[in-house]
């Protein structure tokens, strides 16, 4: 299995490489696996070999570390428990958008992006809005004659217009046939951010739980993350936290490497905080013991020096 795993890592990060993104695959466990850039795009992935078997607790970290740093989460699987991810085709688990890694491919290094999206209840096409608004026009339908046409609501055009909602295969080919033209559009997986509410969850570990609470104290915006590289993530300084609890040097030293090149590519400052004091680290390290001597948040910026 680990094997498997390792060899998808490998053809995702070979395909990102050709397509000119920036890349690093996530060393240590955690619940993300690879980290990738290319100019605005910022893409956190994470590859299974059955979608099914992806936990929630794991998908909704990658969500909420996605939406931490605006990025665009995705699951690259081939399976899911009753058959083969299909080609061209977007499934979800848990919030979390699947695609197979065919289809990665097409979309990074060729722009052919999925054509639908699997939901309960069937297949869903994306329409593009401003085209069927003006098709609708040109032959001066109303929404309601249009609505009569296809059987469906006339709210239901008016959301088709403004791409809020996806078509049945029926009715996006009974589109063809009244227009005599496609009205669907392809879906850019890259566009896919994680438009979610960050709910800050307390992290785990007591090293993190007392710098998340003295962070919010001093008035910082703080999120906690768990399964992740980091700990807690300090969104008005850009500044993320990771600690050394419960980590021998060879650990720590994995999990340094891993936030610094993460840091690198998101375009954020990674700041260890370590109970042990001192030591030769390859980053910015503050103990927790002068954590919890800080009276404000212009402390901590000259602490770290940020400013």
């Amino acid at each position: 299995m680990r094997r498997k795993i390792a060899n998808i890592l490998s053809e995702i990060s070979s395909i990102l490489n050709r397509a000119g993104f920036t890349v690093y695959t996530v060393l240590s466990d955690y619940c993300v696996q690879v980290v990738a850039k290319k100019n605005d795009t910022r893409l956190l992935l994470r590859a299974v070999i059955n979608v099914d078997n992806e936990k929630k607790e794991v998908a909704e970290n990658l969500g909420s570390l996605a939406a931490v740093f605006s990025a665009t989460p995705l699951i690259i699987s081939n399976r899911y428990q009753i058959g083969s991810i299909e080609d061209g085709i977007i499934h979800e688990r848990f919030n979390i958008n699947v695609i197979n890694l065919n289809t990665f491919k097409d979309s990074v290094l060729y722009g052919r992006y999925p054509i639908a999206y699997a939901k309960r209840g069937g297949m869903y096409f994306k329409i593009n809005g401003q085209k069927l608004r003006k098709l609708r026009m040109e032959r001066r339908l109303s929404l309601g004659e249009l609505a009569a046409m296809l059987g469906v609501s006339r709210k239901t055009i008016y959301e088709y217009e403004n791409s809020d909602m996806g078509a049945t295969l029926r009715t996006a080919l009974r589109m063809r046939e009244i227009f005599d033209e496609d009205v669907t559009m392809e879906i850019n997986i890259f566009d896919l951010k994680h438009d979610v509410e960050i709910i800050d969850k307390s992290p785990s570990g007591n090293i993190a739980k007392q710098l998340h609470n003295k962070l919010k104290k001093i008035g910082c915006k703080t999120i906690g993350l768990n399964s992740a590289p980091i700990d807690v993530h300090a969104k008005d300084l850009e500044v993320s936290f990771l600690t050394d609890e419960g980590l021998d040097n060879e650990a720590l030293n994995i999990k340094i490497e891993d936030a610094v090149n993460i840091g690198k590519i998101l375009e954020i400052d990674p700041v260890l905080v370590t109970k042990r004091g001192g030591g030769n680290f390859n980053i910015t390290a503050i103990s927790i013991d002068e954590v919890k001597k800080i009276e404000s948040k212009r402390e901590l910026e000259q602490k770290l020096k940020l400013n």
